[in-house]
């Protein structure tokens, strides 16, 4: 039987690096202010054979090249939990779902895998031109917030295939800086890949 290795998952497993106070679950003041999301996390499952489910913890950061700020957005904490920032216990896993057919008699890369992830992550952010206590650098701001992430082939592109591999991280949050102050974060982390246009890649750490 094939079982499905969601790409997003694995990717995960891969990038860590971060910091951090021991964290409470998120509080109605804490979370992002926004509308209800009526969306796949919380539509029932109706058994189509095209969507899996599931849920994975992640651990993913990026930085923005122009300021040297480096975000971290994680759902369980390093090895050796750092004392001075970042998560100090595991927390809910966010949820997963790709769609797409699969024949389980054919390759997985056969077929177009849309994969998309989501849900409520502890954020940190560092200065890392500035010499600190969270793993090395600055504490800048940290806190709850959401993020999403979408890719749409999680196998990528064949070398006849003219269209775009596009996978992205957004995120946002309202965030407590180093002095008590409320921080308002977003980021993005956006690659694309095609054949004719090669690689490219949008990066950046905004806070206000």
């Amino acid at each position: 039987m094939l079982r499905r290795i969601p790409l997003l998952a694995v990717l995960a497993l891969f990038v860590a690096v971060s910091c951090d106070q021991q964290p409470a679950a998120p509080t109605a003041d804490q979370a992002v202010a926004e509308a209800p999301a009526f969306n796949w996390t919380n539509n029932p499952d109706n058994g189509n054979f095209k969507v899996y489910r599931d849920a994975f913890g992640l651990r993913f950061c990026w930085s923005d090249p122009d300021s040297g700020l480096r975000v971290c957005h994680a759902t369980y904490p390093l090895g050796e939990p750092e004392p001075d920032c970042d998560l100090q216990q595991d927390e809910a896993p966010l949820s997963y779902q790709d769609v797409g057919y699969l024949d389980p008699d054919a390759d997985f890369c056969d077929y177009d895998i849309k994969a998309h992830q989501q849900g409520a992550v502890w954020i940190t952010i560092r200065d890392t031109n500035t010499a600190g206590e969270c793993v090395g650098d600055a504490l800048v701001a940290e806190g709850w917030g959401k993020i999403r992430i979408n890719d749409n082939d999680a196998c990528g592109q064949e070398p006849d295939d003219p269209s775009a591999n596009v996978w992205s991280f957004r995120a946002q949050g309202q965030l407590t800086g180093v002095g008590g102050e409320k921080v308002a974060y977003n980021g993005l982390e956006h690659y694309s890949w095609s054949n004719s246009a090669g690689w490219k890649e949008n990066v950046f750490v905004n806070v206000h």
